[in-house]
């Protein structure tokens, strides 16, 4: 097809009396092994390219590279037998344009306004498409992850998600002011909040929590760790907004994204968490919030985790219950979110108007549905196959004959 345009361009030029073929587009720009890129290619890629949104830094030195493997990618389907047949091109098309909310026509048209020509996108995909099936053939079975490789993964998941978040809370008890009376100050302040309202001085007026002194910043979470009421909630928050208000047995809980980063993720599959944990409840020493705070504080370094948590809440006039493994998003959204940022062995401290409470965490443990292990195992495949295909273009691009005319 490539040698085509260009006997069609040299011919057409010679006939037009063009002295210097190297002013031609059709004329070879690249030879790869046996196949010719002619300039008029790196044009099409590049516009081509610019159409699909590719960042603008050089798009032709990108085009040339992306050409040459393409045409290796092309000349071993061939050897192996392979093409794309004017069918699985039509598919693509199709997918390719549903990705990008179009229809195929819709999404030719666009190209073409781009002034690409539909030859020139064919030969794009047509060329993804049969590297697609020579890495299913060549590594198909090598790339499947086996059971222990997933089991592996999950143990993990939810410790590696794509986005952390920064979070505050403005926690708003029923006791003192009534039901409704909280209800209403929790509506009248996220909203007031959310349109960019002070949270710091917010937090100091009102939250009744041990994060209060330090402005309600409870610390960066991990999205996947969230029970899945909070979860819901500060979905879609943008940084600097506040949740709608959560409604938990003891009062209303406001929560702030106040930063958000991303960390590495190559695996991103939905997640059930379970717990274990401690509750200790202690007499309240009464005084401030922060005397309760500072009194909790001393306690907590005494513990070892969920080890002789009985003997060391005795010895406090407590009393302790341990609660084996449950999920998640059972528990009250206030004891989730609390248990949510804690690591096995570490604990937080809940001050009440009655007690003190104390949460330990023993255990977590994260699972998945059958859907779940699916959608991992096709990352994980897709993964491997793509360090797999670095591989063996690299390998093709050392033997070949590639030289610039």
């Amino acid at each position: 097809m490539n040698f085509l345009r260009v006997l069609v361009g040299v011919a057409a030029f010679l006939a037009a009396g063009v002295p210097a073929l190297a002013q031609n587009p059709y004329s070879a720009a690249w030879r790869v092994n046996q196949s010719i890129i002619s300039n008029y290619d790196i044009d099409q890629r590049v516009r081509l390219m610019r159409a699909l949104g590719a960042p603008s830094d050089n798009l032709r030195q990108t085009a040339v590279s992306d050409l040459i493997d393409d045409r290796l990618r092309v000349e071993l389907g061939r050897q192996m037998g392979l093409e794309a047949t004017s069918e699985n091109i039509a598919r693509a098309i199709e997918t390719y344009a549903a990705q990008r909310n179009l229809t195929g026509p819709r999404l030719l048209a666009q190209l073409r306004s781009a002034g690409v020509s539909q030859e020139a996108f064919e030969d794009f995909l047509a060329a993804s498409l049969i590297w697609r099936t020579v890495l299913n053939l060549r590594f198909g079975d090598r790339a499947n992850p086996t059971e222990d490789e997933l089991n592996a993964q999950v143990s993990s998941i939810a410790l590696s998600s794509s986005r952390s978040i920064q979070l505050g809370e403005l926690v708003l008890p029923y006791l003192g002011r009534g039901q409704d009376e909280t209800v209403a100050l929790a509506r009248r302040l996220q909203a007031e909040l959310d349109a960019g309202g002070d949270w710091a001085a917010a937090v100091a007026q009102y939250s009744q929590s041990g994060t209060a002194a330090r402005g309600g910043v409870i610390g960066w979470v991990d999205p996947n760790r969230l029970p899945e009421q909070i979860g819901a909630a500060v979905r879609g928050v943008r940084v600097g907004g506040v949740s709608q208000p959560i409604f938990v047995p003891s009062g209303v809980i406001l929560i702030k994204v106040l930063d958000a980063r991303t960390v590495t993720q190559q695996i991103t599959v939905p997640i059930n968490v379970s717990v274990s944990y401690a509750e200790i409840l202690l007499p309240n020493p009464g005084g401030t919030m922060r005397a309760q705070m500072r009194e909790a504080d001393r306690f907590r370094r005494t513990l070892s985790g969920c080890r002789q948590l009985e003997q060391r809440a005795a010895a406090a006039n407590g009393s302790v219950s341990l609660s084996g493994l449950v999920d998640l998003d059972a528990l009250p959204a206030d004891t989730g979110l609390a248990l949510s940022r804690l690591d096995p062995r570490e604990s937080v401290a809940l001050p009440q108007p009655e007690a003190l409470r104390i949460l330990v965490l023993c255990e977590r443990q994260s699972s998945m549905d059958e859907t779940a292990r699916e959608i991992m195992r096709n990352q994980l495949r897709g993964r491997a196959l793509s360090a797999m295909s670095d591989g063996l273009l690299l390998e093709l691009r050392r033997t070949a004959l590639i030289e610039e005319l």
